[in-house]
């Protein structure tokens, strides 16, 4: 199978340096360029691409602008190229809760950034081209079963302390947004996040999440202490680990299987001290990190709940799970809520 590409951004030398690495890929047939959001609506239409590069910064219309008339046109799946400043990172989670695929980041000068770009852009394209656009069910129809959920709230009593953690990778913003936001602010369990997303987003997309939900969601912190009710997310660039049963540490020890913050270091380090009082959800991503992390969590007599291939952007890290036969339940995205609090109180 082969692909078209449209490269949209107003800088020549970003158009050239992305344009040149995916012309060179097999799998892709054609790429066109545009300079601006007016002339990508226009591109779009004769062009007919497979995904969409598109810049944030640009004059005439911007990258949430064009996005928003991209997504009424066609749904196509697009990759944002945001610069790695507060306010690209607060743009770039806006365009990824809005329906973008992904983002890329753009480098600086330096030659290892351009060839980090390279294989981003590529990996990312072939991602986004070969990807499913789920259209996510919203939550009003099933939280009513969660009613009778309520009645348990008072019998945690001498029950251990539970653990959550959850991962994911590409399409974990959009996914997140449909987990997060349903979990009662009563749990009787501390939650960890981790997604894979760069320095500066990490804090960011914890604020948008903890705006949207009836827990609170922060930023995890060298020394932050796990509290029922509460979510830690992983900073970007670093690995979460429990030092205790209580307490978050953070490391930069290189990146498992090309990530860092890899949630198969957060669940290895958590099952040793949690054993079988963890429930971990892997959600949509690129690749296998999970598995190996679920698979130690189960060997503790740990819970896993993986998503199903129906509701997942990119169905990878759940697959791996699924494939090596360690998800204790295959569910959809919009039953993960309810199946995370029946995991707590059983």
């Amino acid at each position: 199978m082969e692909y078209k590409v449209l490269v949209v951004d107003d800088s020549a030398f970003m158009r050239k340096i992305i344009s040149d690495v995916l012309k060179q890929h097999p799998q892709i047939s054609a790429v066109e360029t545009a300079f601006n959001g007016q002339a990508a609506l226009k591109k779009l239409k004769e062009f007919d691409p497979d995904v969409v590069t598109l810049d944030i910064e640009m004059p005439i219309m911007d990258g949430i602008e064009t996005l928003q008339e991209i997504l009424k046109i066609k749904n196509i799946p697009v990759i944002m190229c945001s610069s790695l400043t507060k306010a690209g990172a607060e743009i770039t989670i806006k365009a990824l809760e809005m329906g973008a695929f992904d983002f890329i980041q753009k480098p600086e000068a330096a030659s290892k950034e351009i060839s980090r770009l390279e294989k981003e852009v590529v990996d990312k394209v072939l991602a986004a081209a070969t990807s499913k656009r789920p259209s996510f069910h919203h939550h009003e129809h099933i939280l009513q079963p969660l009613g009778e959920l309520k009645k348990l709230s008072g019998t945690t009593g001498g029950r251990k302390e539970k653990l959550v953690i959850i991962g994911s990778s590409t399409g974990g913003p959009q996914a997140l947004k449909e987990v997060v936001p349903y979990l009662p602010e009563n749990l009787p369990a501390g939650i960890l996040i981790v997604q894979h997303m760069p320095e500066k987003f990490t804090e960011m997309f914890a604020q948008r999440l903890d705006k949207m939900s009836k827990i609170s969601v922060k930023e995890a912190k060298e020394g932050d202490v796990i509290t029922q009710g509460k979510a830690l997310l992983a900073p970007g660039n670093y690995h979460m680990l429990l030092k205790d049963k209580k307490t978050i540490t953070l490391n930069q020890d290189p990146p498992v299987l090309g990530v860092r913050p890899a949630v198969d270091m957060t669940l290895a380090s958590a099952s040793k001290i949690y054993q079988n009082e963890i429930i971990c959800v892997i959600l949509t991503g690129m690749g296998r990190d999970g598995t190996q992390g679920v698979t130690a969590v189960r060997k503790y007599g740990g819970y896993c709940i993986a998503e199903d291939e129906s509701t997942c952007i990119v169905y990878g890290m759940p697959k791996s799970v699924a494939d090596a036969k360690q998800a204790d339940e295959v569910v959809p995205l919009h039953n993960v809520a309810e199946s995370i609090i029946r995991a707590v109180y059983s």
